[in-house]
């Protein structure tokens, strides 16, 4: 606004350079920012993922049950005593 409104009261056709000067650079920034999140989700699309079996995948699954119902009653445990 420091810029704009100087430049409007000695010449009040300044507008038509502004507006399209912020409309290009918006634009602009947020075709990079796109371009930033489709490279990004392309390129993590091509990863190779390490194929987990599953019966592996079972196992793990049951572990961290396992380990969460020891967890709760730790949590539990120390939540009695206190």
């Amino acid at each position: 606004m420091g810029i704009v409104r100087p430049m409007m009261e000695e010449h009040p056709w300044a507008w038509a350079f502004f507006v399209p000067f912020i409309a290009i650079a918006t634009f602009s920034i947020l075709n990079l920012f796109i371009g930033i999140i489709v490279s990004t989700m392309q390129e993590l699309a091509t990863m190779p993922y390490p194929h987990i079996p599953d019966t592996d995948l079972s196992r793990i699954i049951e572990r961290m049950q396992s380990d969460m119902k020891d967890l709760r009653m730790h949590v539990e445990n120390r939540s009695k005593s206190s």
